[in-house]
């Protein structure tokens, strides 16, 4: 019986032994997060033909094993980028709550958080070029970026619908249309920046450049979306 109770007190301890505790999950945590916004810089910085898991796993002092373990892969680590990306860039709309904001101002806060999001990362312009020239391929593989984008959708097409019945908006808005319009309008000017400054021999993107591009890009939306008889009232 002795024997037994021994035997079972062993198991019961080599159990506990190979059990995770909290710092080893913290640690597991830390560098997986070490490894991912490595990447992201290197993605970023030389897109994914010139990045090397070589290079990230000496910037980070970790293991290429450990690399592989958590992401398999380097085309799994830049998808996980990816990923990364599009929550900071669509993850702060969720932050912000419109529900109980006029439809006219609900839109003036999205307008607002879409520039914000796209300044507070820059990294995403040179990654999504770099992913276009392989023409999505690897956005393709994850389902958790198209799921991203269904919360954001709901909340644009209830503005649409609110403003709408309350009158104030035109009856014929595409949500995806709009959508697309206003991050080109943004994207695009933060994406050439560089090179329109040089060409417009002006720096477009100061603070005050860029807070002027962002009121006009406002303007336009609001007076595509508001009806032409109400556009006094509501652009001030």
């Amino acid at each position: 019986m002795r024997k037994k109770d021994q035997a079972g007190r062993r198991g019961e301890t080599s159990r506990k032994a190979h059990k995770p505790g909290p710092k080893r999950r913290r640690d597991a945590e830390h560098s997986r997060q070490l490894i991912l916004n490595t990447a992201l810089r290197h993605f970023a910085s030389r897109g994914y033909d010139g990045a090397r898991v070589d290079d990230i796993v000496a910037e980070t002092h970790l293991s290429k094993n450990m690399l592989y373990h958590y992401y398999g892969s380097k085309e799994e680590l830049f998808v996980a980028v990816l990923e990364v990306m599009y929550e900071r860039l669509r993850g702060q709309h969720g932050k912000v709550s419109m529900a109980n904001l006029e439809p006219v101002e609900a839109l003036k806060r999205l307008i607002a958080e879409t520039a914000k999001s796209l300044l507070r990362t820059p990294e995403i312009i040179s990654i999504l070029n770099a992913e276009n020239l392989y023409k999505a391929v690897h956005i393709k593989t994850s389902r958790k970026i198209r799921m991203i984008y269904d919360p954001f959708f709901e909340d644009l097409n209830q503005i649409l619908r609110k403003g709408r019945e309350a009158g104030a908006f035109r009856s014929d808005i595409d949500a995806l249309q709009l959508y697309i319009s206003l991050s080109s309008l943004v994207y695009h000017y933060l994406s050439n920046g560089h090179t329109l400054s040089v060409v417009m021999r002006q720096n477009l993107l100061t603070k005050a450049r860029i807070a002027e591009r962002i009121r006009h890009v406002e303007e336009m939306i609001l007076r595509f979306c508001i009806r032409p008889e109400l556009a006094a009232r509501y652009l001030r």
